[in-house]
């Protein structure tokens, strides 16, 4: 049933309980804000980013939803315009805080720092052609008004939306959070309640002669034609119509409230009823939420008054020594800790760089081998087939040819005499004529106009050495005198030579292009310009090549920027501000990433190689005479123990006795020795000794 119109309504306070109206009354907000503050507040980019923010970090409105999603923020709305307003460089802001974060989720990099805000959100943003006037100027986000500058984060805000994988799965968790409460007041407005005390009213808003007329039933969508004998049926298509109209409607946003004193006026004022039943139901949640910003502010306030009142007031001197050498003790520890991490690092890169020249050494040392013995095989093969023919010529009769064993050596002592120490003739041809031997490995042009040299040792930024970081050593009494600080430059060099030189983060050949850091000589090249041959020679011995530059670390600095000049916030005497881009800081961190070395360093070590081979062969050579001269020193003295044995047997049988054999009786008379004994002895026996009387 319809109200009465001099019906009475309640007042907000009948809505809120009554300790938290008193707490109110007692908590006076003491934040004066601006006029630009009061401006930024009707921007609806503004408050989308206000509201957004409210839910994703830890403030009243997700202290009961759980952990949300940025929980090391926390946020208000009137902390961030404090923080605005005062433009203070403390580390608390929560503006800075929340740009930092945004930062960070769109990098997808924990470490990313604020002063990389510029090169990474107009990289990522470039797409966006409604920012083109921030992301295809010089301009810095800090150049801007504060309207630009939320117009900036609300579509970092949207791209975080769309991209983030951690944001959809809060998303899911807490989905009932970002739907906001809708009350619709016609056929196309709407009233929409945001955290905070915000309303906004929703309309759809489109073009003239923008109508469309559709049949609203079904059946008037059927057309009948009728004819001599004919019935000709045909239904309409509405479709197309119907999508063109809902695309051309577009929603446009008006804000109605701001804050909880817009809020309670609009409450008072409206005469709707139904409106002001609606908003009764969020009095006691904005009402909560204004008290507990108002203490926020307050005991911010208070912390800010105590530390000033610390700093000023006087302390004795031993507690003032107490907290320099307490401060000295943690910025020791914190350089302490730096060093050992830059220290590790480059022992990494070092170890890895060392293990890669090992295994390209390897490989490089195996191809030449393999190319010399099939060159020395020819070289052996021709001179066989040349000696041929001459002896053919010379002598009618065939004969053979003397064969070349495997070293050289056996058949071909002569061809030794002569021969630079112990390589051979054959060696000496291949070496200096051999086509496959000296066919190049690593084919690439010098580089031009000249050869550089990195002067930086590439480097992560939170692991350079400033001269701010010596100041600060030196300011607390620690000795770094033996450090210096570290060169931020890089180098880029490649051997498609398009460009050469330092710090071309601006190059058009350069930017949005994949690049690849060389672990040897730390220069910069084009991934694209490697080629898979190169990229083999680096790959591990027994592993199967398949490509080899997927795991590669790579970096890209984004894609070109074509600099325009621009009016928008610039002075002509402004100073210029320094947007170096350094590649080191743009590679994905990664613990299967594998080490790489550019085609220079590979062409170095294969002369190192070549140089090294005609050595290694002259000792190779004499190794294999020295084993020939072994085995046949060998061979003569087992052919001489042989026939030392077979004729040993034969000396001992002439050495020893025969025994004397038995006669056979003849009949032909024997003649008899006469004795002048009267008794004739008996023939000794074969097996006897014979006596001393025989003898």
């Amino acid at each position: 049933m319809k109200r009465e119109e001099d019906e009475e309504i309640a007042a907000w306070q009948d809505y809120v309980e009554e300790d938290v109206v008193q707490q109110l009354q007692k908590v006076v907000s003491t934040t004066a804000l601006g006029s630009l503050q009061q401006e930024l507040q009707r921007v609806w980019h503004y408050q989308y980013v206000v509201s957004w923010l409210y839910l994703v970090c830890d403030s009243f409105f997700t202290k009961e939803a759980g952990k949300a999603m940025w929980s090391m923020i926390q946020f208000d709305e009137l902390m961030m315009l404090q923080d605005i307003t005062m433009a203070s460089s403390d580390e608390e802001s929560v503006y800075d805080k929340i740009r930092e974060q945004i930062l960070r989720t769109i990098t997808q990099n924990k470490n990313a720092l604020l002063k990389e805000w510029d090169v990474a959100i107009k990289y990522h943003l470039e797409p966006v052609e409604s920012l083109s006037w921030y992301t295809q100027s010089s301009a810095l986000f800090d150049d801007f008004s504060l309207q630009e500058q939320f117009e900036i984060i609300y579509a970092c805000v949207k791209h975080i939306e769309r991209r983030s994988v951690g944001f959809r799965n809060y998303l899911s968790a807490h989905l009932y959070l970002f739907q906001y409460v809708e009350l619709s007041l016609s056929d196309r407005s709407s009233l929409l309640v945001l955290p905070a005390a915000k309303l906004v009213q929703k309309r759809l808003v489109y073009a003239e002669g923008n109508d469309l007329n559709v049949p609203i039933k079904l059946r008037n969508c059927t057309v009948r034609y009728e004819t001599d004998g004919e019935v000709e049926v045909r239904h309409l298509d509405f479709g197309a119509d119907v999508d063109h109209y809902l695309n051309r409607l577009s929603p446009e946003f008006s804000l109605l409230t701001t804050n909880w004193d817009e809020f309670i006026d609009y409450f008072e004022t409206t005469e709707d009823a139904y409106i002001k039943q609606f908003l009764a139901g969020f009095l006691a949640m904005n009402a909560s939420n204004e008290l507990n910003s108002r203490r926020l502010l307050h005991n911010r306030e208070r912390e800010r008054s105590m530390a000033e009142l610390l700093v000023r007031r006087k302390r004795s001197s031993r507690l003032v020594a107490r907290e320099e050498e307490s401060q000295r003790r943690v910025i020791e520890m914190q350089w302490i800790e730096k060093l050992d991490e830059r220290d590790q690092l480059l022992r990494a890169r070092q170890r890895s760089a060392a293990k890669l020249t090992r295994v390209v050494k390897d490989t490089m040392w195996s191809l030449l081998w393999d190319r010399f013995e099939q060159d020395l095989k020819v070289e052996k093969l021709r001179r066989r087939h040349e000696l041929h023919e001459t002896q053919s010529a010379t002598t009618p009769e065939p004969t053979p040819s003397p064969g070349l064993g495997a070293n050289g050596f056996a058949t071909s002592a002569n061809t030794n005499a002569g021969s630079p120490g112990g390589i051979t003739h054959i060696d000496a041809a291949v070496l200096e004529t051999g086509p496959k031997f000296h066919e190049p490995l690593v084919n690439v042009p010098e580089p031009l106009p000249m050869a550089l040299e990195a002067t930086s040792l590439e480097l992560p930024d939170h692991l350079l050495i400033t001269s701010a970081d010596l100041g600060n050593l030196a300011n607390h009494g620690i000795d770094a005198s033996n450090y210096a600080p570290d060169s931020s430059d890089w180098l880029f060099q490649c051997p498609c030579n398009a460009v050469a030189g330092i710090n071309l983060d601006n190059d058009d050949n350069v930017r949005g292009r994949a690049l690849v850091c060389c672990d040897v000589c730390l220069r910069w090249q084009h991934l694209e310009c490697q080629l898979s041959a190169w990229l083999e020679l680096q790959a591990k011995p027994g592993a199967a090549f398949n490509g080899g530059a997927e795991n590669l670390a790579t970096a890209e600095l984004g894609t070109s920027r074509n600099y325009r000049r621009s009016a928008r916030r610039q002075t002509p005497d402004g100073p210029e501000h320094d947007t170096q881009d350094r590649p080191i800081s743009k590679m994905a961190a990664s613990a299967h990433t594998d080490p790489f070395m550019c085609a220079w360093c590979l062409q170095e070590l294969e002369r190192d190689m070549r140089n090294a081979f005609a050595p290694e062969l002259k000792s190779l050579r004499v190794k294999q005479q020295k084993q020939y001269e072994e085995r046949e020193r060998r061979k003569k003295q087992k052919e001489l123990q042989k026939r030392l044995t077979s004729q040993q047997p034969q000396r001992m049988r002439q050495s020893q006795p025969q025994p004397k054999q038995q006669l056979k009786p003849s009949l032909k008379r024997q003649p008899v020795a006469r004795v002048h004994s009267s008794t004739q002895a008996p023939p000794p026996s074969p097996f006897q000794l014979p006596s001393q009387n025989h003898l």
